[in-house]
């Protein structure tokens, strides 16, 4: 939900549950300089020393209900204008959990990859690492479903001759609205990584690209102007 023609604080589809959707990603060990650590010092043609990662992407699925309510008190002004004082509320939630799922051969690739390459054998392949157990269903972050929103504000209409439609110019403000931070479920721990430097610097650099917090705030108010419907 959101826009024009709903809530008009809001963006356009801009109203969702919000998830994490589950990756991996293999990153290479660097040094504090920035120089990437090789997989065999004798043979650099193996190439570099790499790190499978958890990597928890955040997006916004869309729910599969939403219920809205537009309350308008319209007063005619002169002609065609007309001024509105309004209230938008709505709920865009996902009721049905078991629906929101992974496809099975990513379920299967994640569940069988084996995250951390602590330290290298012999033979140059990756040991000490560990595999994950992800769920096949995407559960929303708490406080972003079944989670209302409201916008209040003033709108002017001017219905143009020609087109026989509404130039609408609003100011909304929305008094319900998410403002929080979330944190990544699956954290990227420092044992995925060798020992040294090179191990606490590529550390440092996973968490912060790939394990930032996420501010979630919708915009607590909207100067907006559209030609639309009215309701």
């Amino acid at each position: 939900m959101g826009g024009d023609t709903d809530i008009r604080g809001f963006d356009i589809r801009a109203i969702s549950p919000v998830t994490f959707f589950p990756s991996a990603v293999a990153i290479p060990l660097q040094n504090p300089d920035g120089t990437t650590v090789p997989l065999n010092p004798a043979n650099p043609r193996q190439g570099a020393y790499t790190i499978t990662i958890p990597v928890e992407q955040i997006i916004f699925p869309g729910g599969d209900t939403n219920l809205v309510n537009n309350l308008e008190y319209r007063v005619p002004i002169i002609g065609p204008v007309t001024v509105a004082a309004f209230v938008d509320t709505g709920l865009d939630f996902i009721s049905q959990d078991s629906q929101l799922r992974i496809a099975g051969p990513q379920v299967t690739s994640l569940q069988t990859t084996v995250f951390g390459c602590p330290y290298v054998t012999a033979t140059y392949t990756c040991a000490g690492g560990n595999t994950i157990s992800f769920s096949p269903e995407l559960k929303p972050i708490s406080g972003t479903n079944y989670q209302p929103r409201m916008s209040t504000g003033l709108e002017l209409q001017v219905i143009m001759p020609v087109l026989n439609a509404p130039f609408r110019v609003y100011y909304a403000y929305n008094p319900l609205r998410i403002d929080e931070t979330v944190y990544s479920p699956t954290p990227i721990t420092r044992s995925m990584f060798p020992p040294g430097s090179a191990g606490n610097y590529t550390f440092a650099q996973a968490v912060s690209i790939y394990q930032p917090s996420y501010f979630l705030r919708e915009p607590r108010k909207t100067f907006r102007f559209t030609v639309a419907t009215t309701f």
